[in-house]
């Protein structure tokens, strides 16, 4: 499986009225940074994958995107486009996948980037498991809603790694696997995000 997690820039008015600054609303989340790694039939980790995107619908790194993963304008620099990136992306996943990932928010953004940027037209299908509500009824979250990724890891009792930060894209696939793995599922189970339903 390949536990995917992205991380995302958006509008925001600097002052200046420019590019950036207005919603689009055909991609209202843009991707920065893909995060993933791979796993074998027991859930280990065996390959990773990271790469970080140059916003170009949001150029300007949001105040608050940038507090939480401590990314800023500077880092993009040189990095590659969406397509770019995600060309190497589908590199790493090779065919046939089914994506692991924390919810549901990053299979809607990732199809709305892909459209976006014409790599493919809908309808789009993707193949995905939701770790978060697996973990969550493992666990026996009971405030409402799904539980966060950090709650998850500290209720399993994960060990936190120096160099694995939350809020960055690889950080947070590699806790999700570590996640998963500590759950073990027999049979996860797949659902299928059809783009054709989205409007």
């Amino acid at each position: 499986m390949i536990v995917l997690d992205l991380e995302f820039n958006q509008a925001f008015d600097f002052g200046s009225g420019g590019r950036g600054s207005e919603v689009d609303p055909r991609c209202r989340f843009e991707i920065i940074q893909i995060g993933a790694v791979k796993t074998d039939e027991g859930y280990n980790v065996t390959d990773t994958f990271n790469i970080l995107i140059k916003p170009i619908i949001y150029p300007k790194i949001h105040p608050y995107v940038e507090k939480i993963t401590g990314f800023c304008n500077e880092d993009f620099y040189g990095a590659p486009n969406f397509p770019e990136a995600f060309s190497e992306f589908r590199k790493f996943t090779g065919d046939d996948l089914v994506l692991g990932t924390w919810g549901y928010s990053d299979i809607k953004a990732l199809f709305r980037n892909i459209t976006y940027h014409h790599i493919a037209e809908p309808p789009i299908i993707m193949k995905y498991v939701d770790i978060q509500r697996i973990a969550t009824k493992f666990i026996g979250f009971s405030k409402g809603g799904a539980i966060g990724l950090k709650n998850a890891v500290e209720a399993l009792d994960i060990n936190i790694d120096e160099d694995k930060h939350f809020h960055n894209a690889l950080g947070d696939a590699y806790y999700t696997a570590r996640i998963l793995k500590k759950i073990n599922p027999e049979k996860p189970t797949i659902r299928i995000f059809n783009s054709k339903h989205i409007k």
